[in-house]
């Protein structure tokens, strides 16, 4: 077989897979990476292949839907690729209980790099994952629905009242005003609900990583500010079910006439929409306070099984440089040099960019993977009427505690 010619499978069962990294070849690196950047993945790996005709790159192309759990059942079974894209909020878990590799050898210019994005992926003094990708959700919404329902769209909502009234002047003939995220990959609808939280002077965990405080007043109010969107039939009858990528399709579809979102989601609507006027703000907030937003993004690991760590290394070392991570990312690299790139000018990205100030990262414990599930269990109990709020918060809460004291 010609090595220069780049192998590309789709990851479709676990079972399939473990065939697969059981009997990988010498000189073979195994790379599951996310679907949305195929075909990206694809010209760095032939790149690389091209410089390393000793090295194959076989790609397992992933989805986000059941992500996390899928790449956990891999990581404990030991039936696992050489190199797995994850975000950064997950890599601690897997360090801590020792599922993962340290990867401080792969890079040596660590000061170029968020910082944020390295504390991720950083457990016990060494880095066990390498960041490429960060972002903060911020705003999208259509410019011509703004004007057709009476608003002026160079002056988009600020405060969560303004929002809410914008939502609702939106509504209408069949349209709804604000599409929110509470199904799908869990992620989604954390990194959307948990800066609200965080504005309105809530949070999850307490600084200190020992006590669970999602049912404070705080925290409680602005899951009721959230999930009211739907309750108030501002959002789709769908939204039990949707996660960022079904309200983007709404969105395009002309469904719906803003969402939270990030600039990765510009390309694919302007793809499928070029004639849209497309509108992005900073995510608004309650009177008197300032927006938030969660720093979030993508790393790459190398599992403890990894059957090739050493090329594993070559590759990611590859994958990190200035030009190839600016190449690759859907939204800001992790590198502040790659941001010089022409990508990275278009007047559409500044209203994201001046969201990443603003960015916090995710609670720095082990158990955020499924304190994370606990939250979106609870959002979707309130979403189906099973619970209001702060019952659905102070359940969620007594989980979360129970992760936190386990």
């Amino acid at each position: 077989m010609d090595k220069m010619k780049m192998t590309v499978m789709t990851a479709v069962a676990v079972s399939a897979l473990s065939f697969a990294y059981t009997n990988a070849m010498a000189g073979e690196v195994v790379w599951w990476t996310p679907n949305w950047g195929q075909a990206r993945a694809e010209k760095l790996a032939a790149d690389f292949q091209k410089a390393n005709p000793d090295i194959t790159i076989k790609m397992e192309i992933t989805t986000a839907n059941g992500l996390p759990q899928r790449i956990l059942t891999a990581l404990q079974s030991g039936a696992t690729p050489d190199i797995i894209e994850v975000q950064h909020p997950w890599v601690q878990g897997y360090a801590h209980n020792g599922l993962v590799l340290p990867v401080d050898d792969v890079i040596e210019d660590k000061d170029d790099y968020n910082k944020a994005a390295i504390n991720y992926d950083t457990y016990d003094g060494k880095l066990y994952g390498i960041p490429y990708r960060i972002e903060c959700v911020g705003m999208l919404y259509n410019i011509s629905d703004f004007q057709a329902a009476g608003l002026d769209p160079a002056n988009p909502p600020q405060t969560w009242a303004q929002w809410t009234d914008a939502a609702k002047k939106l509504t209408t003939g069949g349209k709804f005003g604000m599409a929110i995220t509470g199904g799908g990959e869990v992620g989604n609808t954390v990194t959307r609900l948990l800066p609200l939280i965080w504005m309105n002077g809530g949070d999850v965990i307490s600084v200190d990583g020992k006590t669970a405080v999602v049912n404070t007043p705080e925290a409680v109010a602005a899951v009721k500010f959230y999930t009211d969107f739907y309750k108030n039939k501002y959002s789709p009858d769908s939204t039990l079910q949707n996660d960022g990528i079904a309200n983007r399709q709404l969105f395009i579809a002309g469904k719906v006439s803003m969402y939270q979102a990030g600039q990765f989601d510009i390309a694919p609507i302007m793809q499928a929409k070029p004639d849209m006027k497309l509108g992005a703000m900073a995510t608004p907030h309650p009177e008197g306070k300032q927006t938030a937003g969660i720093i979030g993004g993508w790393s790459y690991v190398i599992p403890k099984d990894a059957k090739n760590p050493d090329d594993a290394r070559k590759f990611i070392k590859f994958l990190a440089t200035s030009d190839n991570q600016g190449f690759f990312t859907d939204t800001f690299p992790a590198r502040a040099s790659a941001l010089s790139q022409p990508r990275f000018q278009d007047p559409m990205l500044k209203q994201f960019a001046a969201m990443l100030p603003f960015g916090r990262p995710a609670p720095n414990t082990p158990r955020w993977v499924e304190i994370s599930q606990a939250l979106f269990d609870g959002v979707q109990r309130v979403l189906s009427g099973d619970q209001d709020p702060q019952a659905s918060m102070d359940q969620a809460k007594d989980e979360i505690q129970a992760l936190l004291d386990s």
